[in-house]
């Protein structure tokens, strides 16, 4: 046996060596760890600046950084499409665990809709995290002074009442259509007007384009301080704590209407990656920041992950498909 004992300066070649010829994978492996204990990350929000969607994501972020979770937190608005645009752009990152991007009933009735080629199954839903309500709004000065009464003119001639609110196929846009259908009037007779985030769609009614808006609490909630706007009724089916708004049940209609909120990741994770990403999810709505942003904005608690997460989202397929080719809408 040969008794070679290399020295010091070999043994530290030997690993230099081996640091240049294996440097890329180490490379991705020193990335991989800094991201599970704090680094970079990108959160899409498939819709405009000043909405729902970028609510959650501003809160998520806010949350994260607080707690040391993430630190390098950029948030990328991408609307359009019913937020297929986004959608789409997430599919195409296939393997990057230093994504997410925020999702909710909105994208399952965009992809319905219109007809997307990019679905669900092209990305990584990870988990529902809390739902939202719909608030249905005119303006201070409004003649329609309740829900009931915007009832009557949707009733007698709904092409005669300009509503503003988000994509076709949004919790907005779904809303209004249901409560004509279940009013006795024809969804297609809607006379609704799409904006991309809940500032285009306030501007439209206080500029009198639009007779009544509809958009989620927030997106309202300091015009409704003010007093600019009233607020007729809002989806959820009972009244919510601290916000004195009626219910639309409570004016005799069958209808209520969650406007969920969750995150998914791309394609092509691996089980570590995608293990990586629900624990950084799971510690998020663990924080007091999102305890918080759940009280301020109105957001009912509505954490789901893993198998019954993947329960919710197909039963939410079914019966969003059910809706919309009921409406008339697919």
């Amino acid at each position: 046996m040969n008794g070679f004992t290399p020295s010091r300066r070999e043994v530290l070649a030997g690993v230099i060596g081996a640091l240049a010829l294996g440097g890329g994978a180490l490379q991705v492996r020193a990335s991989e760890a800094s991201r599970s204990q704090g680094g970079a990350l990108e959160i899409i929000v498939p819709a405009a600046a000043g909405g729902g969607f970028d609510t959650v994501a501003r809160q998520s972020q806010h949350a994260l950084r607080q707690n040391g979770l993430a630190q390098a937190i950029e948030v990328t608005n991408m609307p359009g499409g019913g937020g297929t645009l986004g959608l789409s752009h997430v599919a195409q990152q296939s393997g990057r665990s230093d994504l997410l991007m925020v999702m909710g009933l909105s994208i399952v009735g965009g992809v319905q809709i219109t007809g997307s080629s990019t679905t669900l199954d092209d990305i990584t839903p990870l988990a529902k995290l809390a739902e939202d309500y719909i608030v249905v709004t005119v303006r201070s000065d409004s003649p329609i002074t309740s829900f009931d009464q915007l009832a009557q003119r949707w009733r007698s001639n709904p092409r005669e009442v300009v509503v503003a609110g988000g994509a076709v196929g949004n919790a907005d846009h779904l809303l209004v259509a249901m409560a004509l259908q279940r009013l006795g009037a024809d969804p297609a007779d809607l006379n609704y007007l799409v904006y991309s985030g809940d500032g285009e769609v306030l501007t439209s009614l206080l500029s009198r384009t639009a007779d009544v808006a509809v958009s989620s609490y927030n997106g309202f909630a300091a015009q409704l301080e003010a007093g600019e706007v009233r607020a007729l009724a809002i989806s959820s089916p009972e009244r919510l704590p601290g916000i004195e708004i009626p219910t639309v049940r409570e004016s005799g209609l069958d209808l209520d209407l969650a406007n969920w909120r969750g995150f998914a990741a791309p394609p092509g994770l691996s089980q570590q990656q995608r293990t990586t990403l629900e624990q950084l999810v799971r510690n998020l709505v663990e924080t007091p920041e999102w305890r918080q942003a759940l009280q301020r904005f109105g957001w009912k608690d509505a954490f789901l992950m893993g198998s019954d997460f993947e329960t919710f989202l197909a039963e939410e397929k079914k019966r969003l498909t059910e809706i919309i080719e009921g409406l008339g809408l697919a």
